[in-house]
């Protein structure tokens, strides 16, 4: 797992095309753009995408990180991921660590 950051949405979309798992991380701010914005992320300082285009893998880390409801978005296109923030992504943070270094 990769981390990008706010600006580098098409790089993180480029690093899942090739394989990989992208973390890209966003101000909370964003939360309040779009009505069908996640719950979880309301309210948070900081929210991030986990983009993979390997689904099962994408599933899996989710549920390694501790996310309760799974629901992956976008669905086999290009951009496919799941949402994170809180808990999960603090794990996710930790784990993008560990795996850079």
């Amino acid at each position: 797992m990769k981390i990008f950051q706010q600006r580098e949405l098409q790089a993180a979309f480029a690093h899942a095309a090739a394989g990989g798992q992208a973390l890209h991380l966003m101000s909370g701010a964003f939360a309040y753009l779009r009505r069908d914005t996640p719950g979880c992320f309301k309210g948070r300082a900081q929210i991030a995408h986990l983009f993979d285009q390997d689904r099962a893998r994408l599933v899996s880390t989710a549920r390694k990180l501790g996310v309760r409801v799974i629901k992956v978005e976008r669905d086999g296109a290009e951009g496919q991921h799941i949402d994170l923030c809180g808990q999960p992504l603090n794990r996710a943070l930790a784990m993008a660590g560990k795996e850079g270094a």
